[in-house]
């Protein structure tokens, strides 16, 4: 019996081997050629923020379950939170004893002070778990903004404070008490914006922020320029059953609309010039875009406003401290200079990936149709598994998918696993591995995939590719889910289970179809895969 599922267990085995208006702004068009980097993170970059020594700092979240927190000191990026663990990290703080702290739409605040990492929950004190800002005071108070109201914390305990309002909601209902933005003025005053209406708070008492008796809505982005004045976002109440947003002015007591546009994010540079991220046409979020208003026009009736790049979303946005501006959109971040637009991950044509065939593992699973018997006790289900190495391969990628690739499979590894350390008997060759040593897997398509019960996202997919064994060549395919490791540019993981007859190949020993045998050996094999490439 045990010669006979170690027989099931070499064919299996080889088998699995083979795989492998804008109505007060003149527009004028910047004609910068992107300039490609493949080193930076493909996530969604909702926040820009410097760090110390001039480094940066970069939160997102990667996809619907989690994110990641980055920082890129002049030459090479660094995941910072891969210690954390997965979770949907909106921003990011270096304060001023260089603790950096990670706000997380989750799972509450994460701090580190260079040798170990605190976690601040609503079990500590936090207002919500959902931290989408957070923000130093010049006293070095640290404040978040929750999706329950404003947590202040002094390095000992927290203090928290909601709305002193009637919650007002807007949209799909979301209300004042969901903070986007925290700034602090040069009087020490906090201008606050929510998904609701927005506030300033002078240490005692929330005044509501209006223009005619309206509050103003759904503000994102708040910046103090050099002069004091006050520049934010957002919708100025209901008008006609509409809301007129975009970029407002603020003198101390006169509101200004500088620009129809929207903005998620604002900042001034060293020019004076102030520069957005966000909808070119609030009422249609789909087109948005990097802009700047030259400083010599701000004050005039059309402001002159430059769209250095347009896309579908643009989030966080900073000044370096060479003078570059550095924004993010859903994909990556991107570092311009005045001439040249620097995309740090590549959008752009295909790139190739080696596979690492140490890292790399595959491992078959075969069975046979009876199990083994002493007695009434079942000493074996028939299932046998070993594992084989990979040759060499590669992956080609483009956009962030799999557009092809190939692997070489060394049949002369195969080997089954055995959980006792007795001796086994030589296995006969089923396989003529000296005219056919290599069996190749090519991919020829990748496509989304559903089961009907799995969510479709980007990292579900389908593989399809001609499977060759001794010389024959056979179509299959088979569910994976790939993803960059730690969201980064560098490493792919692919993991996949791929089912084989193995009468397809001609390889029929013991097959359930042979009515010689007294054992049968099933025809079908499972194949697991977990393929590692490295650019």
């Amino acid at each position: 019996m045990k010669k006979l599922v170690c027989v099931c267990a070499v064919l299996m085995l080889i088998f699995c081997t083979s795989c492998g208006g804008q109505k007060k702004t003149v527009l004028s068009k910047d004609n910068s050629k992107p300039e490609i980097q493949d080193i930076g993170p493909n996530l969604m970059v909702r926040n820009l923020k410097k760090g110390r020594n001039g480094t940066i700092l970069i939160a997102g979240p990667n996809n619907s379950s989690f994110g990641d927190v980055f920082r890129y000191d002049g030459k090479s990026f660094s995941n910072l939170s891969s210690k954390i663990g997965q979770h949907r990290f909106w921003d990011v703080l270096e304060d001023r004893r260089g603790t950096i702290w990670f706000a997380s739409a989750d799972s509450g605040v994460y701090s580190y002070n260079g040798k170990s990492i605190q976690h601040f929950t609503t079990t500590e004190g936090l207002a919500d778990n959902r931290v989408m800002s957070i923000y130093e005071d010049k006293a070095g108070i640290i404040w978040f903004g929750t999706g329950s109201g404003l947590s202040r914390y002094d390095g000992k305990s927290f203090r928290n404070f909601t709305s002193p309002n009637a919650p007002l909601f807007y949209k799909d209902g979301h209300s004042n008490n969901e903070i986007n933005i925290i700034i602090e003025d040069k009087t020490g005053k906090l201008w606050v914006g929510t998904r609701g209406d927005a506030f300033v708070y002078d240490g005692k008492k929330f005044t509501t922020l209006t223009q005619n008796g309206e509050p103003f809505l759904a503000v994102w982005g708040i910046m103090e320029d050099r002069k004091g004045n006050i520049w934010l976002s957002g919708f100025n109440g209901f008008k006609g059953g509409r809301l007129p947003g975009g970029l407002w002015r603020y003198d101390g007591s006169t509101f200004t609309k500088v620009s129809e546009r929207g903005a998620y994010a604002i900042i001034e540079d060293k020019q004076g010039n102030i520069w957005t991220t966000g909808p070119v046409n609030p009422a249609n979020s789909t087109v948005q875009a990097l802009s700047r208003y030259d400083a010599k026009s701000l004050y005039s009736d059309k402001p002159t406003v430059t769209e250095i790049m347009s896309g579908k979303a643009f989030f966080g946005l900073l000044e370096a401290n060479d003078g570059s501006i550095w924004f993010g959109d859903a994909t990556g971040v991107y570092r311009y200079d005045g001439k040249t637009i620097t995309d740090f991950y590549n959008k752009e044509g295909q790139k190739k990936y080696i596979i690492d065939t140490k890292e790399s593992v595959v491992i078959w699973k075969g069975s046979m149709l009876l199990g083994a018997w002493e007695g009434s006790t079942l000493v074996n289900d028939g299932s046998v598994t070993g594992d084989v190495d990979l040759l060499k391969g590669e992956l080609l990628i483009e956009n962030l998918h799999i557009v092809g690739g190939t692997v070489e499979v060394d049949m002369n590894t195969i080997e089954q696993k055995f959980d006792d350390q007795c001796p086994h008997n030589k296995l006969p060759e089923f396989f003529n591995v000296k005219k056919f040593p290599v069996s190749t897997f090519a991919i020829t398509k990748v496509e989304t995939w559903n089961d009907g019960n799995t969510k479709v996202t980007g990292n579900n997919i389908k593989v399809t590719g001609n499977l060759t064994i001794e010389g024959v060549t056979k179509a299959v395919s088979f569910p994976a889910k790939m993803h960059f490791k730690d969201g980064m540019d560098g490493t792919v993981v692919v993991n996949g289970t791929l089912i084989l007859d193995r009468t397809d190949w001609g390889i029929d020993y013991r097959s359930s179809f042979d009515k010689n045998g007294d054992v049968t050996i099933s025809d079908d094999v499972k194949l697991f895969l977990k393929i590692v490439a490295k650019k």
